[in-house]
């Protein structure tokens, strides 16, 4: 029976399979011909006559990347004693466009066992596909907005153990990844009083329904950090409308808290003031009390195709109908919609988010408020370029209150100023004096080699190094901890880094070089009334002589390696010195060593050896003594040193800055 031939027989079968929406072919492998139901013919877009073989021809009637596997199961079935071919490809139909089918079919086989005959239906699965796809979009646009919005967000069982969480959430608690998060409660992060706390507001939330709004909550950390966040707690259900548990969502105003404890040690100082200080207060908690947050998604075109409901109340709208399909300049005032257009095409051009922008809105009926906006580009499921989504929050308030606080502080606000340059200035040298490898220095017999691991615990840290060439034979070399880290031990680092240039007159004697930084750095700290300290080691290394003149200010003695064996260089009660900056006028004492048998030596911040485990034991300086020992080169075991002192820490990190300063003298001959 030819394409397109019917018989009594075959009409019955239609009739019987139309109910089923499905169709019937039959192909003859031997002579080529293929029989089509009516139904399968209305699916392709076909007549009676003209219809194709799709099977014969599957390179021109398969889509291309559903085509390697249709030949496979049906080079299975035909040949390879597949008993069933079960395939969902795409199809090309009279019209030249691709749907989606379902195609089944089973093999009929000749008096000797080969297949000479394929029997099946087709069924028309487009829509269900499509459906497939636009539900996997969603669930894309969903995931993408979960890891990216800027608040922590979170679901917990009934027993309050994290089953679900956002990226943003593992690293506020501290948990490494949202794989270490899952299966803990808030007892293994807070201290007992909060997370009790926490664990009966969510067994009320389940025993009630109802959900907790916009509540500021007081964080006590294990650690001993305390925080303040914004919480919304709901109950969690599932699709039986049974309650599964809670989801939140947390976002930190720590910065914003700490900002009111500063108004409120203006508000002291400024007696005159105090009325006038207390409403600005209070307008600042109302701000922190009710912050808004507005998430958005939009085409290639800037036009919304999603909104959340905080985006229907601040465009005053019935539903988010009336916003979809529409535009910023539908709704804002003149200029506006032009100058987000505009971000929205750099982020999507550079594929780079622009994060916390402080925007000022002109709305069409002349009203201006302020948002605090991050744009991020949409990326599809595809890897290509779908839009923009977005995350802003209302800072009107904060921003009306930060005007009026500028008068009240108008008089602080030349010494503020003045200290943030200082502070720029020293993150700017804090970055360009770290070098990427230190110079080798030589005399006729022998080279001195410097190596240097440096690892702050913070962006800006308080340990330093500095190596001084002082002549052909000869090099100075310091090594300085400054106490604490962060932004005031960086202040004192880069008061210290000015005054090195000023004590380089004695840069060959390392004494009157720590005695000219102790005086200047005492004097700078009296009249800047801050307690801060820094221990110092600088020494001066003669290749000619092979002689090592060192001079401490508090800082611990170096680790020496000779013959092998490394052992710490000991220093007396007077030559180990006071720290700088504590008392002007100090005098410094100084060791001078012979280098002869001396391979290599290294100095080092408090960092490494005073990391504690969990039994609050030290990792200490014999430790690294013996790493250094066992080590074929320096380099290799400060990096020992180090993998081990991480380790050894209970956190598997350095709460303080690390800095090690290697020097190896190597000879020539």
């Amino acid at each position: 029976m030819k394409v397109g031939e019917t018989s009594d027989e075959d009409d019955r079968l239609e009739l019987a399979l139309k109910a089923s929406n499905e169709g019937v072919w039959d192909w003859q492998l031997e002579s080529g011909e293929i029989f089509y139901s009516n139904r399968v013919l209305g699916f392709l877009g076909y007549g009676r006559v003209g219809a194709p073989n799709i099977f014969a021809d599957l390179s021109t009637h398969v889509h291309p990347e559903d085509l390697a596997g249709f030949k496979k199961k049906l080079i299975r079935v035909t040949v390879g004693g597949g008993r069933l071919l079960a395939i969902e490809p795409r199809i090309k139909t009279s019209s030249g466009h691709w749907k989606w089918f379902r195609i089944r079919a089973t093999p009929v086989h000749d008096e000797d066992g080969k297949v000479d005959r394929l029997v099946g239906s087709i069924i028309d699965i487009s829509k269900r596909k499509n459906a497939e796809a636009a539900l996997a979009e969603e669930q894309q646009r969903i995931e993408l907005l979960f890891e990216n919005v800027p608040v922590n967000v979170y679901f917990k069982d009934l027993n309050s153990h994290f089953i679900r969480a956002n990226r943003s959430t593992a690293l506020r608690m501290g948990a490494g990844s949202v794989k270490d998060l899952l299966g803990k409660t808030d007892h293994d992060f807070f201290d007992a009083a909060h997370a009790d706390a926490a664990r009966a507001c969510e067994m009320e939330i389940i025993r009630t329904g109802e959900p907790q709004k916009e509540k500021l909550e007081h964080e006590i950390w294990d650690d001993g950090r305390e925080t303040w966040v914004m919480v919304t707690k709901n109950p969690w259900r599932g699709s039986d409308g049974q309650i599964k548990g809670t989801f939140g969502v947390t976002h930190d105003v720590s910065e914003l808290m700490k900002a009111q404890n500063e108004v409120a040690a203006v508000t002291r100082q400024l007696s005159s003031v105090n009325q006038e200080i207390e409403g600005e207060r209070h307008l600042l908690r109302l701000v922190i009390d009710n912050i808004p947050m507005y998430v958005y998604f939009k085409n290639l075109e800037s036009q919304f195709v999603l909104v959340n409901q905080g985006m229907v109340e601040l465009f005053d709208v019935k539903s988010t109908d009336e916003i979809i399909g529409k535009h910023d300049r539908d709704f804002f005032g003149e200029g506006f919609g032009e100058i987000a257009s505009s971000d929205e095409a750099a982020v999507m051009e550079a594929c780079e988010p622009i994060v916390g922008r402080l925007e000022r809105i002109p709305w069409a009926n002349g009203k201006v408020t302020y948002s605090l906006t991050s744009k991020f580009p949409w990326i599809d499921k595809d890897g290509k370029i779908a839009g923009t989504f977005g995350v802003s929050a209302d800072v009107t308030e904060l921003v009306e209150t930060r005007n009026e606080l500028a008068k009240i502080t108008e008089v602080l606000g030349r010494k503020n100023q003045a200290i943030q340059e200082e502070l720029q200035l020293a993150r700017e040298v804090q970055q360009a004096a770290i070098p990427e490898c230190l110079p080798t220095f030589q005399s006729d017999q022998r080279e001195l080699h410097f190596y240097h691991r440096y690892e702050p615990a913070s962006d800006l840290a308080g340990d330093f190094f500095k190596v001084i060439p002082l002549g052909n034979d000869r090099v100075g070399f310091l090594i300085c901890d400054v106490m604490g880290h962060g932004v005031r031990a960086a202040l004192i680092v880069s008061m210290l880094r000015g005054l090195i240039e000023k004590a380089l007159d004695y840069s060959e004697e390392p004494r009157l070089f720590l005695k000219s930084l102790n005086d200047g750095l005492s004097h700078l700290l009296e009249r800047t009334s801050l307690t801060m300290f820094a221990t110092a080691l600088y020494g001066v290394v003669d290749l000619d002589t092979m002689t090592l003149r060192v001079s401490s200010a508090g800082h611990p003695a170096p680790l020496l390696k000779r013959e092998g064996e490394v052992e710490q260089m000991v220093f007396g009660h007077e030559d180990k010195g006071m720290a700088l900056g504590l008392l002007e006028g100090l005098d410094y004492q100084e060791q001078e060593i012979s280098l002869n048998e001396v391979d290599a030596f290294m100095c080092f911040t408090d960092g490494l050896p005073e990391v504690e485990n969990e039994g609050r034991e030290e990792f200490g300086t014999d430790r690294m003594a013996q790493i250094l020992t066992e080590a074929t080169d320096l380099r290799l075991g400060m990096d020992r040193a180090l993998c081990a002192g991480r380790e050894f820490s209970e956190k598997d990190r350095f709460e303080d800055d690390v800095c090690l300063l290697g020097l190896e003298v190597r000879s020539l001959s």
